[in-house]
């Protein structure tokens, strides 16, 4: 019997409320000690990746967070078999029960900034000249333009760089305050000047999404995405010491299912 996993709860109990899952499936938790995987039944992987899939797969997720401390497996994240379940368990039982312990009661929230990269290459090209006449001159020297080009290239990359880690630490520092742990991609793509998902404890909620609106506030000119709040997916910390995983499900089981999620658009919000 092939399972598809949900996520593991910090519960042994049989799920009350009546779930259903991927093509109308059943949900049921599969216990393990004082710890339960979240599963329905399946007769076959899942062929396609579709927006009704992937919104059932979250949904399952949204109600079990209303009654337990969930730990989100990936969509997609097909085991084969109750006996393969509970080896794994088994065998990961202390890494759960640790990674339960530090999401409960704490949300994840997501946040993109798109800032002017050309504006701010421009202003620096522009800056750099006035203060440096000779970039702008002409030079008859082949090796000289050369030379010269390079070193106004690296000028111009390392104080692009420079300026944006200004902004993206000014602006870390007020979602940090109410962030419990956080992971921060700079400079994704020349644009995508911030890429960051926090931790945030439920009772913080309010205080960050403050936090927020005063930093798109004292930003013109640049867009920003908010999103969530999700369930932990970014910050679950599977080590790779468990031989009943291979590599590629190691990598997969605690993987996010927001990149699968954008066409739907949830939660999700240019500002």
């Amino acid at each position: 019997m092939t399972l598809y996993l949900y996520g593991i709860i910090d519960s042994s109990d049989q799920i009350k409320e009546s779930l259903y899952g991927l093509e109308g499936a059943g949900v049921y938790n599969v216990s393990f000690c004082d710890i339960g995987a979240v599963v329905s039944e399946t007769s076959q992987p899942i062929q396609n990746v579709t927006e009704v899939a992937i919104l059932e797969h979250e949904t399952v997720i949204e109600k079990l967070m209303a009654n337990f401390v969930v730990l989100p497996a990936r969509f997609q994240t097909i085991i084969d078999g109750r006996d393969n379940l509970r080896s794994i368990m088994q065998s990961c039982y202390k890494d759960f029960k640790e990674n339960l312990a530090r999401v409960r009661n704490r949300l994840e929230f997501g946040i993109k900034v798109i800032w002017p990269a050309d504006k701010v290459k421009e202003n620096i090209i522009q800056t750099l000249k006035e203060g440096r006449p000779w970039l702008a001159e002409p030079d008859c020297s082949a090796n000289k333009k050369f030379i010269r080009g390079k070193l106004e290239t690296y000028q111009i990359d390392e104080k692009f760089k420079k300026k944006a880690n200004k902004f993206i630490d000014a602006m870390d520092i007020f979602f940090s305050k109410f962030a419990a742990e956080k992971k921060l991609k700079r400079l994704k793509t020349e644009n995508l000047l911030l890429d960051a998902v926090y931790l945030v404890e439920k009772d913080k909620e309010s205080d960050f999404r403050d936090a927020f609106e005063h930093i798109k506030s004292a930003h013109e000119g640049f867009k920003f995405l908010f999103s969530g709040p999700w369930p932990p997916y970014n910050f679950v910390i599977l080590p790779k010491k468990n031989d009943l995983l291979k590599e590629s499900e190691k990598k997969d089981l605690f993987d996010k299912v927001i990149q699968h999620m954008e066409p739907a658009g949830a939660r999700e919000i240019w500002q």
